[in-house]
């Protein structure tokens, strides 16, 4: 089978998942030098820029797709999210149509149920409303509607929408925040009691295997992905620095002035040469000071999804990985 992203955080470990599991695996990704230490574990690896590259001859002999391969980032150029999230899920899934692929497992993102509001148990079934926070939230929700339409009949497409995915190798979410916290103080918008879901990188690679054995079914099938234990915001930023024996005190932003300061400060980063990510974004202000909890009883009951890895026990293995190599 084919994992797209392989040369990615997620992408890394759900190859190293399917290997385990029996699977022959061919990983494709952009970066070769992070694919190179792949070659040993998987069938094989190959470098492709799934946008522009034939890809017939990648999809040729698997049996199913992995999508990984993504623009995951809150912030950043539009042309750049339509390129490497819609353009390249669209040619991926027209050319595994083609060749006939049995199963697409596709991941998403439930930054598609992005509110400036507390939302709790958020199920599968979304409509939007034609409002979108940023960039990635838009092009995720058109790749899934790719997929839905699907390649060909019997494909089987799934699609996975992971939440705030963590462990060894994440150089985008944790990362962020520690960036901030390097300055000593974190700011603490709201009472910082807002809920928040994550998931550990292995259990959404399990969830991964799990959608590849699923029964055939003519429709794509939508699961959300977490580890099941929402906690507060502060309690899971005290859990990390505490981890990473990073004292880091907090200052109390309320989060109505917190929105402002994002907006404020992103409008600065878009007249600034480069248009730099700013520290401070209403997306990021939404994901720490507005409650989103998911619904993954679907999870549990169509794929047997059980989170195996603890947040806690996922949270030590991300500092013993960043402590040896997070500054690489």
């Amino acid at each position: 089978m084919l994992v797209t992203g392989a040369s990615g955080f997620i992408g890394g470990h759900v190859v190293r998942a399917l290997v385990q599991a029996g699977h022959e695996v061919l990983a494709c990704g952009r970066d070769m030098t992070r694919l190179a230490p792949l070659a040993g574990e998987a069938v094989g690896v190959v470098q492709a820029d799934l946008a522009d590259d034939p890809l017939d001859e990648l999809v040729a002999s698997c049996g199913a797709v992995v999508h990984c391969a993504a623009r995951s980032s809150p912030w950043g150029a539009t042309d750049d999210f339509e390129r490497d999230n819609v353009r390249a899920t669209q040619r991926l899934l027209t050319a595994a149509g083609r060749a006939g692929v049995a199963r697409f497992v596709h991941l998403s993102s439930p930054s598609i149920y992005f509110r400036l509001a507390d939302q709790y148990d958020v199920g599968e079934h979304f409509v939007p409303d034609g409002r979108w926070i940023n960039a990635y939230a838009k092009t995720k929700w058109a790749a899934e509607q790719i997929v839905v339409a699907g390649g060909h009949a019997g494909m089987s497409p799934v699609i996975l929408r992971p939440r705030a995915v963590f462990g060894e190798g994440d150089r985008a979410i944790f990362p962020r925040l520690l960036k901030v916290a390097g300055c000593g103080w974190f700011p603490r918008i709201g009472d910082g009691r807002a809920l928040i879901d994550t998931t550990y990188v292995g259990n959404l690679a399990d969830a991964v295997v799990a959608a590849l054995a699923l029964a055939p079914a003519g429709a794509a099938r939508v699961f959300n992905i977490t580890n099941g234990e929402p906690m507060p915001v502060q309690d899971l930023l005290q859990r990390l620095f505490h981890a990473l024996d990073m004292p880091v005190r907090t200052i109390h932003l309320p989060r109505r002035a917190a929105v402002l300061l994002g907006a404020l400060a992103e409008g600065v980063a878009h007249l600034r040469p480069g248009c730099p990510e700013p520290r401070l974004s209403r997306y990021g202000v939404g994901v720490l000071g507005y409650a989103q909890t998911l619904d993954i009883s679907a999870a549990r009951r169509v794929l047997g999804y059980q989170p195996r890895v603890s947040i806690d026990e996922g949270l030590r293995r991300f500092a013993a990985w960043w402590k040896a190599h997070g500054r690489d």
